[in-house]
């Protein structure tokens, strides 16, 4: 399962053709999950109420990892314990790397510092889908 982080689907809900078939693909293959993080950062930058109702429809049928209730507090010890904060790594990028390592799942983002501390199995690649 892919987890597709902000930067991504700001792209692909742009049309950009650089991400929106391979995106498009992955929807249609039932490979994307989802966090509430990510969608609140979407839903916040909306400028329309034709783009919150589009987001909205995504995050309606999308699979969520949930949290519990202590999930903000466990991963600011988490990034806490990992010195993200000298890192530049904010909470919410936090939340994404401790969310796809405890689901074993792949990330696709453009954000470098996110990239760098995942495993380099962790990161999705574009190219052929499986399973």
């Amino acid at each position: 399962m892919v987890l597709i982080d902000t930067n991504i689907w700001i792209e692909f809900l742009k049309n950009n053709p650089e991400y929106f078939e391979e995106v498009s693909a992955l929807l249609q293959n039932k490979m994307v999950v989802t966090i509430e993080p990510i969608f609140s950062e979407l839903l916040y930058g909306v400028r329309s109420k034709k783009d919150e109702n589009k987001i909205q429809k995504y995050w309606k049928v999308l699979p969520k990892i949930e949290f519990s209730q202590e999930s903000l507090i466990e991963a600011s010890i988490f990034a806490n314990r990992n010195k993200f904060y000298s890192k530049g790594i904010g909470l919410l990028d936090a939340v994404i790397i401790k969310a796809a390592i405890e689901n074993n799942l792949l990330v696709w983002t453009l954000d470098k510092k996110v990239r760098v501390h995942l495993d380099e199995k962790q990161i999705f690649k574009i190219g052929p889908l499986e399973g």
